[in-house]
C-alpha cells in the first residue's frame, strides 16, 4: 500500500494491492469518501495536483483520475456521502467522486516513483528501466528521458524546487537541476 496526503484539500488518498485508489476525508479516517479502480496490478506510487491524482503501476501505464466535490445532486449515486457546514452551521450533503481522465502509455513495464513538480507545471516517473521520464501536466506529453540509472534500480524520487533527487538499488544518488 502506498499513500499522500493532499494538504490543500484534506483529503488523504491510499492506493492497494488491488489497484483501488481510495480517498478518506482527514477529519473522519473512518469512513471512505470515494473509491475507484485504477489499475489491474498494484499502484507502486501516486502524487496529487490540485484536483487529480496521478498514478503508477506494474501495467506500463500511468493514469491521470479527476477529483469532484459536489452536492449530492450534482453527481452519480455511487459516491460515497460527506457533508460540508455552511458559514451558518446549515449541513449541506455532498459527495466527491473519482474517474480516471487520462491513460498514458509507458515504454517501459512500470514505475517506482512518480512526481509533480511543486510548481505543477510538469511530472517525472522513475521508470523501472532505470530511466526518468518527464511529462507536461497540462497536455501529458512526453517531454524527454534522463538514463539515471542501471535497470531495474531506482527506488526513491524526490522534487525539491527545480532539483531532482533520485537513488537505487545500484548505491547511487542522482542529482538534476531542471528548468
Amino acid at each position: 500500500m502506498c499513500w499522500n496526503v493532499a494538504q490543500h484539500n484534506n483529503y488523504v488518498f491510499l492506493g492497494y494491492e488491488s489497484g483501488h485508489l481510495v480517498v478518506f476525508d482527514e477529519r473522519n479516517l473512518v469512513e471512505q469518501v470515494s473509491e475507484v479502480k485504477v489499475h489491474d496490478e498494484i499502484i507502486s506510487s501516486f502524487d496529487v495536483e490540485g484536483d487529480h491524482v496521478i498514478t503508477s503501476s506494474p501495467d506500463s501505464t500511468i493514469k491521470i483520475v479527476n477529483i469532484t466535490k459536489g452536492t449530492v445532486s450534482d453527481v452519480n449515486s455511487e459516491s460515497c456521502n460527506d457533508s460540508l457546514v455552511t458559514d451558518d452551521q446549515t449541513a449541506i450533503p455532498v459527495t466527491i467522486t473519482a474517474n480516471v481522465s487520462k491513460i498514458i502509455p509507458l515504454k517501459c513495464k512500470g514505475c517506482s516513483s512518480i512526481k509533480v513538480r511543486p510548481d505543477g507545471k510538469l511530472f517525472v516517473a522513475a521508470g523501472w528501466d532505470g530511466g526518468l521520464r518527464f511529462y507536461s501536466w497540462s497536455k501529458a506529453k512526453f517531454l524527454g528521458l534522463i538514463e539515471a540509472h542501471s535497470p531495474d534500480t531506482i527506488t526513491d524520487l524526490h522534487l525539491h524546487d527545480n532539483n531532482i533527487i533520485c537513488s537505487g538499488r545500484d548505491k547511487k544518488i542522482s542529482f538534476w537541476t531542471m528548468y
